[in-house]
């Protein structure tokens, strides 16, 4: 596998050669070791379990099915599945097509995309940061800030309609041309593509675009819209490189260099570092002094220059136009949309493509964008969270603590992890404090009422068992006591009660998770956290069916209620059920076993 990591490291390095063109990537492709790198790649990603038309998950993808993966491979046998469809909600509450490749076309996909992450990664661009290595929202936001500071008067918010979806298949396979000239490799990737989707036990031709959810589909979707990164910035002129020094002093504000000079030279005067002019004294030098500073801090250090800006997270993006009128970001928009259905197949989406004033609020990356004026009529960036991003969360702490009969631990461990991956997202924002404030109330609370409803007392007496401070924070919060555990002070788990600090564009830290974490109601249908976690704990972390320790052990359900029908779920006597069921603590043999016993 070492080998396999050298050759593709070599890869990046002639990669950084625009022009170069690289062929026998089949051949590599096809090798046991990079199929085996690309299962152990994926095999912690949150669908790697889910299985496609075949029914099969990636832990039915062993060592000897690598093998027989590699020949076919090598023979030309291999012939990619349908995927398989399925629908998820979006955040304007339409449905999302996703398509679950079966799990040998997911090692296969995760190969190409080993491969092909290796040549594109060293000439993308800097301002592409969608599905790329040590980018993320983040670093698109920081470069929007950048862009406001120089002196934003346009902002064209960019659209395409239905990107993944509608990429024609002949320009995915064109753009890949002008980089590989492996044949095999193309057509590969081409049956990928063409392999058509599943849906209600239909069969259904794909002609165009990548399916959301496949492994390849990311950095196939990155290298069609790399064209038109390099046409904005190498033919519209988009993100120019950093000025010179003489550049830069041919745009120094006049006015302000002799307000400079001038108050330079009257800090001289009362310092003792020259001596004060006959015609004046210290008193008017410091009037004067004054007058000058409080003029220059309605100056402008370095005049506007006409430049425009570009940044794109995926098929999300925006044009910044500095020093520019409303009719040139009209024009800009038009052969934008000329451009991208001529050269991409793609079209811009007219009316979800707004062209807005840069003081006026502009939605980007969940993101609500205002610019500000400073004194001097300078600009910056103003983030701010939705309103729909906070109704959201509160939904979502709602849904959380809507029923009385849940597991005190899995309606802490929802709560939590919900808010904060949506904290932590939403961080950068100017008026986190303010929102996250309110949403401490919100969850104390909406904790407290189901507290109370589930042991059947008063808030106020039940304040008086589950209310304490937090020794890690130093702050009174609501809180329970871990499941299997006695009731001593280290064993307390609290519910979310202080926000994280705000950081500014300058922190360190750059990443950031777009998806927040759904809320989990498997202990409706008896997949309890707070069942495992007090299985665990009473069999003393060994197998219950032969005694081994030391081992993985799995928490067994001998009555899965997922699989009960015309039963409604989040049901109370369901939920009821689901917490009272006999669990049991068995490792891989046990619990192969328990779930089939003719075959032990």
């Amino acid at each position: 596998m070492m080998d396999v990591i050298q050759e593709l490291e070599h890869l990046k390095k002639l990669a950084v050669d625009p022009n170069k063109r690289f062929d026998k990537l089949y051949r590599l492709l096809r090798q046991p070791a990079l199929l085996a790198l690309a299962r152990e790649r994926i095999a912690g990603n949150a669908g790697a379990q889910t299985p496609g038309v075949d029914r099969q998950t990636l832990a039915n993808i062993t060592n000897t099915e690598i093998i027989r993966l590699s020949e076919e491979l090598a023979s030309a046998k291999y012939q990619p599945q349908p995927v398989r469809r399925v629908y998820i909600p979006k955040k304007n509450g339409k449905l999302r097509p996703l398509g679950i490749p079966c799990s040998r076309d997911k090692v296969v996909q995760a190969g190409v995309a080993l491969i092909l992450v290796s040549l594109y990664e060293p000439i993308f661009r800097n301002c592409s940061h969608g599905f790329r290595p040590g980018r993320s929202t983040f670093t698109a936001l920081r470069q929007m800030s950048n862009a406001y500071r120089a002196g934003a008067k346009w902002i064209i918010e960019g659209d395409i309609t239905d990107c993944f979806g509608s990429i024609p298949h002949g320009t995915i396979l064109d753009c890949l041309r002008k980089r590989i000239c492996d044949e095999r490799f193309i057509d590969l990737i081409r049956k990928m593509l063409q392999a058509g989707v599943m849906e209600a036990g239909r069969f259904a031709p794909s002609y165009s675009g990548t399916p959301q959810g496949g492994i390849a589909s990311p950095i196939l979707a990155n290298v069609v819209l790399h064209e038109f990164d390099v046409w904005l910035e190498d033919e519209m002129g988009c993100n120019p490189p950093a000025q010179t020094s003489q550049e830069q002093n041919a745009r120094k504000n006049p006015e302000y260099q002799h307000l400079s000079e001038r108050i330079s030279n009257i800090r001289g005067y009362l310092d003792g570092k020259r001596p004060i002019p006959k015609r004046t004294t210290p008193e008017k030098l410091r009037q004067e002094l004054r007058e000058k500073l409080q003029k220059r801090k309605w100056l402008l250090c370095m005049l506007p220059r006409k430049v425009t800006f570009y940044s794109r997270y995926a098929d999300d993006f925006a044009i910044v136009m500095c020093d520019s009128s409303e009719k040139e970001a009209q024009e800009l928009k038009a052969v934008i949309s000329e451009w991208m259905k001529a050269k991409l197949g793609l079209n811009l989406n007219q009316e979800k493509t707004h062209i807005t004033h840069w003081q006026e609020t502009v939605r980007f990356l969940g993101y609500e964008l205002a610019g500000r004026v400073n004194q001097n009529g300078s600009g910056w960036l103003f983030l701010s969270i939705p309103r729909e991003a906070q109704r959201k969360m509160i939904d979502r702490i709602e849904q959380a603590t809507r029923y009385s009969q849940a597991p005190e631990y899995d309606v802490f461990y929802n709560v939590n992890t919900v808010i904060r991956g949506w904290a932590n997202y939403y961080r950068y924002a100017h008026n986190f404090s303010t929102v996250s404030g309110r949403l401490i109330q919100i969850i104390f609370w909406k904790t407290a009422h189901y507290l109370g409803k589930r042991h059947r007392c008063s808030i106020n007496k039940m304040m008086r068992t589950h209310y304490d401070r937090d020794p890690s924070t130093g702050c009174k919060a609501l809180f329970i006591y871990k499941p299997g555990q006695t009731t001593q002070p280290e064993n307390r788990y609290f519910i979310w009660h202080k926000r994280p600090k705000r950081l500014s564009f300058s922190a360190a830290a750059t990443e950031m998770q777009d998806e927040l974490p759904a809320v989990r109601q498997g202990w409706a249908t008896g997949r309890s956290q707070h069942k495992k976690m007090e299985t665990r704990q009473k069999a003393e972390m060994r197998c219950e069916g032969c005694g081994k320790t030391g081992v993985t052990l799995y928490v067994h359900h001998p009555n899965r209620l997922v699989k009960a029908k015309r039963v409604k779920q989040g049901a109370a006597h369901v939920a009821q059920s689901g917490i009272e069921q006999q669990t049991k603590l068995l490792c891989h043999d046990c619990h192969v076993a328990a779930h089939h016993p003719a075959s032990s």
